[in-house]
């Protein structure tokens, strides 16, 4: 069996643990090194801090400040880069979240096929690529550079809808992350970047994972898949903080998408009540069990961390209908504004929409607190990655 970065820790600590060895003992090299997949269990050439980034178990913002305590900018670029690169993601689908909406849509067609089945079966005949399928299922994780590969065999070589190889993805990583992952695997298509589609190379695979694997030429297609390109139109949100509201009437809500609710100071600790959320009923239904344990190892890592910050935590059942709970518990609580960090498009964005709408039939109404470092950035997402981060690298 291989590791799983899940045995790295589901806390803070060994967050903190992670990211102070990688930048004493791994930063210095990672722009020579970090292109390598070397196979499961060996991915010590890149941070693996993404999982917890993704749940900002530690933020972006922390770990771009600890990073360049260190080095300048210029030595560590491309690591910086990395880093906002989730960022950028997430602000270019808040700017155009009717491309969360339409991948719904498009898994609701449920079309896997036979050859569908023979991917999650590790039965394709493509060495590495079933190679690839059976470390994500079993690890959770996947090099970065492994994910381009295996997105471009899926759309391009098999043929296989991206939206399909999308989900499988979402559902399996630890650091599953509903924008990075929907615009990742739509940027390999060819539809996120119009006439600009990934295709894997059989010298490059060969050459990053060190012979590893030895594909042929012929094993990979050379024309991209044909799929429509829909060209979204960007809204005009702008991200802001909100009203002033009474705290000693209010509770927070805590979910897996921003759970260092200590380092946002838009919340007044200590305070009375807050309730945290693992996983939306959607999640449950769709993670695999890693994912899901993970995502509820973190919730009660954090929960035990908070304690001393908020006098009565709860945390949800995961028998019970989560719904229900959080009304029951606003409303055992005299609770009149639910506070929550403003999370982006995803899983848990369509749950808090849904809950808006039962909350106020009560009376009891959801305030979102953007962090400094979500408006200072998400506005910014307007073109390119590097028109972002041209932008974006000033500010920090």
């Amino acid at each position: 069996m291989f590791k799983s970065i899940m045995e790295n820790g589901a806390d803070r600590e060994s967050a903190l643990n992670i990211l102070e060895n990688f930048i004493n003992t791994k930063l210095h090299n990672y722009v020579s090194k970090r292109n390598y997949d070397l196979g499961p269990s060996k991915h010590d050439n890149v941070s693996q801090l993404s999982p917890y980034i993704r749940h900002r178990i530690v933020t972006e913002e922390e770990v771009m400040t600890q990073a360049m305590s260190k080095f300048p900018l210029p030595k560590i670029e491309k690591f910086i880069q990395e880093v906002f690169w989730r960022t950028y993601w997430k602000a270019w689908l808040e700017l155009r979240p009717q491309v969360w909406t339409d991948y719904k849509l498009l898994m609701k067609k449920n079309d896997k096929n036979q050859l569908y089945e023979k991917v999650i079966s590790l039965n394709t005949g493509i060495d590495c690529f079933d190679a690839w399928t059976e470390e994500l299922l079993q690890t959770n994780y996947l090099h970065n550079h492994a994910r381009m590969w295996y997105a471009s065999i899926w759309i391009h070589t098999l043929k296989i809808p991206w939206y399909l190889g999308a989900n499988l993805f979402l559902n399996n990583l630890l650091d599953g992350d509903p924008a990075s992952n929907t615009l990742s695997w739509r940027w390999v298509a060819g539809i996120q970047t119009k006439g600009k589609a990934y295709l894997a190379k059989d010298w490059n695979i060969e050459k990053f994972t060190k012979n590893r694997f030895n594909p042929k030429e012929s094993d990979f297609s050379t024309i991209p898949a044909e799929i429509s390109f829909i060209d979204y139109k960007m809204n005009s949100i702008k991200f802001h903080e909100t009203r002033d509201f009474a705290w000693d009437q209010s509770g927070l809500l805590i979910t897996t998408e921003d759970m260092h609710v200590l380092s946002s100071d838009r919340i007044n600790f200590p305070i009375q009540n807050a309730y945290i959320m693992a996983l939306t009923a959607t999640e449950k239904t769709n993670y695999s069990k890693n994912v899901s344990k993970f995502k509820h190892d973190i919730s009660v890592s954090n929960m035990k961390l908070l304690s001393q910050h908020i006098n009565d935590i709860q945390m949800q059942s995961m028998d019970l209908d989560q719904i229900e709970q959080i009304v029951t518990w606003a409303k055992q609580n005299n609770i009149k504004n639910i506070v929550t960090l403003a999370c982006p498009c995803g899983h848990v964005r369509d749950f808090i929409n849904v809950l808006k709408t039962e909350l106020k039939k009560e009376s009891i109404e959801i305030i979102k607190l953007y962090r400094d470092y979500d408006m200072k950035y998400w506005n910014l997402a307007s073109g390119s990655f590097f028109n972002f981060f041209n932008k974006a690298v000033k500010k920090i």
